[in-house]
């Protein structure tokens, strides 16, 4: 394999390429004028030539972004970058994980085969990170008949997720769980699809009616996952019922028992009173005397 397929750096062209539909007057250009004012330090390579990290790259999101939405000098974003402990939070800070949209791919380049060596031109991320994400199952490196390296397009979707988590420190080798509720859902899945579509195969929208479907039921199952994930997260965290908020939640309840206990009584007095009969409380009955009469003798 040539040391093209094993590079871990994207050339200056194809970092334009990458950011250039966010970022429409991004140029060459303007990225070594972001390097000479200290902003930026790609590698390079023996005969000079830039090559950049995908740590280059979020960095330079950053600037980009900041100069976008902020409108900020670039001594300030300097200052802002060499005072931030970590690239991500500030990333997430600044609101850029969030702004920017997910690149989603067509029809025709997900439905077809792609050559390794061309993925990073097409979603900025290198070829050791994609190994790393087909070690762990995430994704299928293909071979053909020829030993070429192939990427099915359908998986650029779970690769540009898996880069932007990677931002945030969670790695391929970390997301191998999700491999194997995948695997054991699809069964799941692969069952009420077939119910809910029939086995008429002649329909030409079949497709558009699987993919409604699977939405359907990935939504509903999706929100239950969400919900668990979240109540446990926030448990761990102690975020969402601490021991005072029990105890609250029980002074309250109590008080409203006895305040339903008082009315009930007021309602049981007030309707004896109105039918004439005056009721005796504990202490007049405990001044009655208890008669006993004796059997009458035989």
């Amino acid at each position: 394999m040539s040391s093209l397929a094993e590079r871990s750096y994207l050339s200056i062209g194809q970092v334009v390429n990458l950011l250039r539909g966010t970022y429409p007057d991004l140029s060459n250009s303007k990225i070594r004028f972001l390097e000479a004012e200290g902003l930026i330090t790609p590698h390079r390579t023996p005969k000079g030539y830039r090559q950049y990290s995908k740590a280059d790259v979020d960095r330079l999101e950053v600037i980009l972004h900041l100069q976008k939405t902020r409108y900020m000098p670039l001594s300030a974003i300097k200052q802002k970058l060499d005072s931030a402990s970590d690239l991500s939070t500030l990333a997430f800070e600044v609101g850029l994980l969030t702004d920017a949209p997910m690149k989603v791919a067509s029809k025709e380049t997900r439905q077809k085969l792609h050559l390794i060596e061309d993925v990073p031109d097409i979603l900025g991320v290198d070829i050791a990170f994609l190994r790393q994400l087909a070690d762990n199952d995430l994704i299928r490196i293909v071979r053909s008949p020829q030993n070429r390296e192939l990427i099915d397009g359908r998986d650029f979707e779970i690769i540009r997720h898996c880069a932007e988590l990677s931002r945030f420190h969670i790695e391929p080798r970390n997301l191998r769980q999700y491999v194997i509720a995948a695997n054991r859902e699809s069964a799941l899945f692969e069952q009420v699809l077939i119910g809910m579509l029939g086995t008429d195969d002649s329909d030409d929208d079949r497709e558009a009616k699987l993919d409604r479907a699977f939405k359907t039921l990935h939504d509903l199952t999706d929100g239950v996952r969400t919900a668990l994930l979240r109540n446990r997260v926030f448990e761990s965290l102690n975020a969402v019922v601490e021991d005072a908020d029990v105890d609250a939640i029980d002074d309250e309840i109590t008080r409203a028992e006895q305040a339903a206990q008082g009315r009930a009584a007021a309602s049981y007095a007030s309707s004896i009173s109105s039918s004439g009969i005056s009721p005796l409380d504990a202490s007049e009955l405990a001044a009655q005397p208890i008669r006993v009469l004796p059997l009458d003798a035989e």
